[in-house]
């Protein structure tokens, strides 16, 4: 059986840093590649056919140039661009500068990067000139796992106090995945309740916030994720820029019509009135939510279309993509 060494930081220390996207990534895709090889993570052996790196920091970096030197195939999955850093924490300007120097010599230990969208593909190939093989696959959802559960529903809105109509959103609350934004939503539309579900991974560096609004719920990580899905019945998604947006495929795999940022990233996957909502600013991140809200109808149209594709995109096709690759490097 293929021996694969999955690299990552996140995966090395997430009792510390928590759960992002690319750790949900990491993880859903080593449980399904499980079916077909053997996953080692951040292994310092010697004893595997190819390294799957789906981290980009010191530790990875150093494995990599092991595995260069043992003369084995390197596959990077490009989680991380330059973007990722703007507008998370304190000085991320000049971060993103400097991480935008490290991250394209990183890549380029790749035999094979692997983009999730289009549009990640043309910042690592035109920004970061990266000149390697670029394959276009989706990190996939788990449609098995992220399904709605009305049992789960109840009990969610129950321990939350949650009595009307629920906007909820998933990620870190920082600048950059629109947490203010959302705020300034739960602010203009205060007959509904607003959740936000997930926590602050590096405290010691990224601003403190207040939240002055009543209806808006903030419980921070949440265990079971798929109940809080459950539990909600818009997703609002007004991050500024993501690789994939893993987030959004987990709400449509649950059953929840989305709003989302119109963002490049988007093209050719999310289509604007048929399985999502775009809105460019708060003003029509509003006139979507309240459109969503008074039309139950056009929300379980857009919901359906949604769940199909998320379903297009499901973790298994992912994993055979994937696979395919590996073979195609040994």
């Amino acid at each position: 059986m293929l021996k694969v060494n999955f690299l990552s930081e996140f995966h090395l220390f997430r009792k510390f840093v928590g759960i992002n996207g690319a750790l949900v990534a990491t993880m859903t895709q080593a449980d399904e590649i499980k079916k077909y090889a053997k996953v080692m993570f951040n292994y310092y052996g010697k004893d595997y056919d190819l390294v799957h790196s789906h981290g980009c920091f010191p530790i990875t970096f150093h494995l990599m140039k092991k595995a260069i030197k043992l003369k084995k195939p390197i596959i990077i999955s490009a989680h991380q661009t330059h973007y990722d850093t703007d507008n998370a924490f304190l000085f991320s300007k000049q971060i993103s500068a400097l991480f935008k120097l490290y991250i394209t010599r990183y890549y380029k230990f790749g035999d094979v990067v692997i983009c999730p969208t289009q549009h990640s593909r043309n910042i690592v190939r035109r920004e970061l000139r990266v000149d390697k093989p670029i394959k276009i696959i989706s990190n996939g959802v788990d449609t098995e796992r992220f399904k709605a559960s009305l049992e789960k529903r109840k009990q969610f809105r129950r321990e939350y106090n949650l009595n009307n109509t629920t906007v909820m959103c998933v990620g870190m609350p920082i600048e950059r995945k629109g947490f203010y934004d959302f705020i300034e939503f739960s602010r203009e539309i205060t007959e509904h309740s607003f959740l936000w579900v997930g926590k602050r991974a590096f405290p010691l560096i990224q601003p403190d916030f207040m939240v002055n609004t009543s209806n808006l719920f903030m419980p921070g990580y949440v265990k079971d994720i798929t109940a809080a899905y459950s539990g909600g019945d818009i997703f609002c998604f007004p991050s500024y820029y993501e690789g994939e947006g893993i987030a959004i495929l987990e709400a449509m795999s649950c059953g929840l019509p989305v709003v989302i940022r119109d963002l490049p990233t988007y093209m050719g996957r999310f289509f604007n009135g048929e399985n999502c909502l775009k809105a460019r600013n708060n003003k029509e991140f509003v006139e979507k939510i309240y459109y969503l809200i008074n039309n139950p109808e056009e929300r379980k149209r857009i919901a359906l279309n949604g769940f199909n594709t998320a379903n297009k995109l499901d973790i298994k096709e992912t994993a055979k993509a994937i696979y395919e690759t590996y073979n195609e490097l040994i």
